[in-house]
């Protein structure tokens, strides 16, 4: 871990990076969900190629400190530099760390599960990570993050312009899912109560909640309203900016594809926010053998319904990005 003074480490530093008050010059998208082994490598690898093939300069930044292994899901060896490099030599850039892959348009980031935890990192490293990815020049930008709530990972899902969230038909992926989406949703709060002082209302209604009658986090921003419409509605804005996206990963059956639009309708009743259904991935045993062939299966299968899937899902995000470019 780098020592030192850390320069950006007073609240008024740190709440910039994480609130995203800097513009970034690509288009950000996050892939999180609460639980490990639930796709987000494959899903993030998928988007990022995807990207690439459409022409675009793409970045794909491996933050999964601890665990960092998305090279291996686009079939390339662990590159020489990596994140721990940019972390270890203040002169450097996450451009400067970057390696172009076999694909054209697509370049990788590798993390350094030998080196470091998210958990590991200062906040001023954070800090320094999020600013030169805002400050990347290229189209767009595919974050691959850690499992869990480490208020690192949280931060970097909230700096990305889209914020995928990723489930499973499964029950503790579900659960564990909502957790993460939570964790997301305070931690942004709390980012932003100061600006809009609001800090001592929301710590009234939190130490009251059975009082307040506040069952979620929807129920929240309904009861600061109630108080303070002003500051309320500043802080609804900010949060129905978010760009939440939810895909459901690894369906097996019909009843499971269900499941994708009923749990976003329940995101937007429990956060109050709004959310939107990219679309449902269907589980293929031929995932783990490309990927024992170190290919990416939508390479080694371009005919199957995962790359349909995919493409789709690729497609709606992007959207409205090419359709400004178009406009502009």
């Amino acid at each position: 871990m780098m020592k030192g003074t850390d320069p950006v480490s007073s609240p008024s530093h740190t709440y910039q990076f994480v609130r995203g008050q800097f513009d970034s010059d690509a288009v950000i998208f996050a892939i999180g969900g609460g639980k490990g082994g639930i796709g987000k490598s494959f899903i993030s690898s998928s988007l990022a190629l995807f990207l690439a093939h459409m022409g675009h300069e793409t970045y794909l930044i491996d933050l999964d400190l601890g665990c960092a292994n998305i090279h291996t899901s686009i079939g390339e060896p662990l590159p020489k530099l990596g994140i721990h490099d940019f972390l270890s030599d203040p002169s450097l850039s996450i451009k400067d760390v970057s390696v172009p892959t076999a694909i054209p348009n697509l370049k990788l980031v590798a993390g350094s599960s030998d080196m470091l935890e998210t958990a590991d990192i200062s906040e001023f490293q954070k800090s320094r990570i999020m600013g030169s990815l805002y400050k990347l020049k290229t189209k767009f930008i595919v974050l691959d993050l850690s499992a869990g709530t480490h208020h690192s990972t949280l931060d970097f899902f909230l700096m990305a312009t889209n914020k995928i969230v990723l489930f499973t038909p499964e029950p503790s992926s579900i659960e564990n899912a909502y957790r993460f989406l939570k964790a997301a949703f305070y931690r942004k709060v709390r980012r932003l109560e100061n600006q809009l002082e609001l800090t001592e209302m929301i710590a009234d209604l939190m130490s009251r909640r059975a009082e307040y009658g506040l069952k979620s986090p929807g129920d929240l921003l309904k009861a600061i309203q109630n108080k303070d419409l002003v500051a309320g509605q500043k802080l609804n804005r900010i949060l129905k900016d978010l760009h939440l996206h939810v895909i459901l990963n690894q369906v097996r059956t019909l009843k499971d594809t269900d499941l994708g639009p009923s749990i976003k309708d329940v995101c937007v009743k429990y956060f109050g926010l709004p959310f939107n259904y990219l679309g449902h991935v269907e589980h293929d045993n031929a995932v783990w053998q490309a990927l024992r062939n170190r290919k990416h299966l939508l390479l080694e299968y371009p005919h199957s319904k995962v790359y349909a899937q995919m493409m789709n899902i690729t497609r709606n995000l992007v959207a409205p990005y090419l359709k400004r470019d178009m406009v502009g």
